[in-house]
């Protein structure tokens, strides 16, 4: 069964106590972390510090609300290995599968660089008992890049997550992209935007978002659906008291229909 999740990159202003009270209030049963409040280093902001973490994962596991990823910044090409034990650490604190990373840039280092750097990052985590989750972004932001590295990699903790924006906007067709990644798929970031490139609600873009999320349930994909609305890096977009609820009734509605 898809978990519904939104990420706190979209919630910048909300304490941890708002966290919960809207993932209640607008039916989302996993919260995504990246950021809180006025830091993004989620291993140390204080409800996610080593000393807060067990109390955090009790009250919102008693809440019925569950954390879906640990969203680093870490980056392939630069070899961020440091950042990912520490978000591999977390996610492990908090009964949390997965840490995203990005790929990052090619040119700075060749692609079999990048390679033995993920499958650093992937031992990292399996060392932790999580797994990675490659985003489409950057160099990597068709399913078809992603996919090529994680097979290169080739490690059982590297996974592939769909930021399903990224790759329609480089014109790769949705259901080629599942195709490609289907194999590793873990974890899918929604949210729409206008040709212009801002930010909107469901029905106002023209990302085939619906299209998307019937293909993804249709074949059988069942992990975690994360709204990232991104109010952290474009504050002029809606508030997150008006997103949350709206995207949550789209998917609702998708999930309901197939």
């Amino acid at each position: 069964m898809n978990k519904l999740a939104f990420s706190t990159l979209g919630t910048p202003a909300w304490d941890i106590d708002r966290i919960l009270s809207a993932a209640l209030e607008y039916g989302y049963n996993a919260v995504e972390l990246r950021g809180y409040l006025d830091t993004m280093d989620m291993p140390n902001a204080e409800p996610f510090a080593p000393a807060n973490r067990h109390a955090t994962l009790a009250r919102f596991a008693d809440a019925g609300v569950s954390f879906c990823c640990a969203s680093s910044g870490a980056v392939v090409v630069k070899n961020d290995a440091d950042e990912v034990r520490r978000y591999a650490e977390l996610a492990h604190d908090l009964n949390c599968p997965f840490v995203r990373v990005f790929g990052g840039t090619l040119g700075a280092v060749t692609m079999e660089e990048a390679v033995t750097n993920l499958h650093g990052f992937g031992e990292i985590a399996a060392n932790a008992g999580v797994r990675i989750v490659l985003e489409t972004h950057d160099s990597f932001s068709t399913g078809e890049s992603v996919a090529r590295l994680i097979a290169l990699t080739n490690h059982p903790a590297v996974r592939s997550l769909w930021d399903l924006h990224h790759p329609y906007r480089q014109n790769e067709p949705f259901a080629e992209t599942f195709g490609f990644l289907s194999a590793s798929l873990s974890h899918v970031h929604i949210k729409n935007s206008t040709p212009e490139g801002k930010y909107c609600l469901p029905e106002e873009g023209d990302v085939p978002l619906i299209a998307m999320l019937q293909h993804l349930r249709g074949a059988g994909y069942g992990g975690a659906i994360c709204l990232e609305w991104e109010k952290r890096w474009h504050p002029e977009v809606v508030e997150p008291e008006i997103a949350l609820p709206a995207y949550a009734n789209a998917v609702r509605n998708v999930l309901s229909n197939v």
